[in-house]
């Protein structure tokens, strides 16, 4: 079995029960994961569904999560990490959710050369899972924890979606800038939750940028859990991303819960942002 495929089975048996249950884990909780980030109790209780789903597979030899603190060592294998609940502060509104997953053929915490296969979970109006390895990008509907239809994916060349975080204020004046350019011809998009977005990137194509910002200099994307894995898939797709001075799969990782700007989009939008945040 490929790690396309028991990523798949893994992430599809869980897909389910998470939806289920999200309703009644949506509040705001007095705690903080290790980066600092304030957490809902979705966050913690859906890192647990899939640690269930992944901890016990033959395949997987390490387990390591945006919530958690360090890495489970729980056997021999590959490396697989986790954004459990990307974008969990929609659960307040009601809107778009997600899932990242990483599988790393290398100990972690790994560069992104070393990712095997990735996949990004949608809890939208249905549930899909796109999943990546060095061969193809498929999205793949899944329902009753079985995929239901499965569909190719590239990213289309011409005119699509733009959007980035953070206020106008704490993005570089040059940045802005080209962002502003870029808006003439695409549409806005920014959710509040990258899964979505790019969710939208991988069907319409265009840019998203994830830059440095005066309160967070670093970024906002963890490399490991999201920025890594995310890239991948917009590379199989036919994308690119930068993290400013090179693509972020170049990055060298240098800590567990790590951030780092992220660009990702159509190879020419990238290398326009990447033009004018280079160092």
């Amino acid at each position: 079995m490929t790690p396309t495929d028991w990523l798949l089975d893994a992430v599809a048996a869980t897909t389910d029960a998470v939806r289920d249950g999200l309703h009644r884990h949506r509040t705001k909780i007095d705690t903080e994961n290790p980066t600092g980030d304030t957490q809902v109790a979705a966050d913690d209780w859906v890192d647990e569904r899939y640690r269930e789903a992944f901890a016990d597979r033959p395949e997987v030899g390490a387990y390591a999560s945006e919530e958690r603190q360090n890495v489970l060592d729980v056997g021999s294998g590959y490396g697989v990490t986790v954004d459990p609940l990307d974008g969990s502060t929609n659960l307040l509104s009601n809107s778009v959710t997600g899932t990242v997953v990483g599988v790393y053929d290398a100990p972690l915490p790994a560069g992104g050369r070393d990712l095997v296969a990735a996949a990004l979970v949608l809890y939208g109006s249905y549930t899909t899972v796109t999943v990546a390895d060095a061969d193809a990008v498929t999205r793949h509907v899944v329902a009753d924890g079985e995929v239901v239809d499965s569909d190719p994916v590239s990213i289309p060349d011409d005119s699509g979606i733009y959007g980035w975080s953070g206020g106008r204020a704490e993005v570089d004046p040059s940045l802005r800038d080209a962002l502003d350019e870029v808006g003439e011809t695409h549409k806005v998009r920014y959710s509040g939750a990258m899964v979505a977005d790019v969710g939208q990137l991988l069907a319409h194509g265009g840019v998203l940028a994830y830059p440095s910002l005066g309160s967070q200099p670093d970024g906002v994307l963890r490399l490991q859990y999201e920025s890594n894995p995310v890239a991948y898939i917009v590379k199989r797709a036919g994308g690119a991303s930068s993290a400013g001075s090179g693509s972020v799969l170049d990055v060298e990782p240098t800590g567990l819960h790590q951030r780092v700007p992220t660009f990702l989009g159509t190879p020419e939008l990238v290398e326009r942002m990447a033009a004018v945040t280079g160092e």
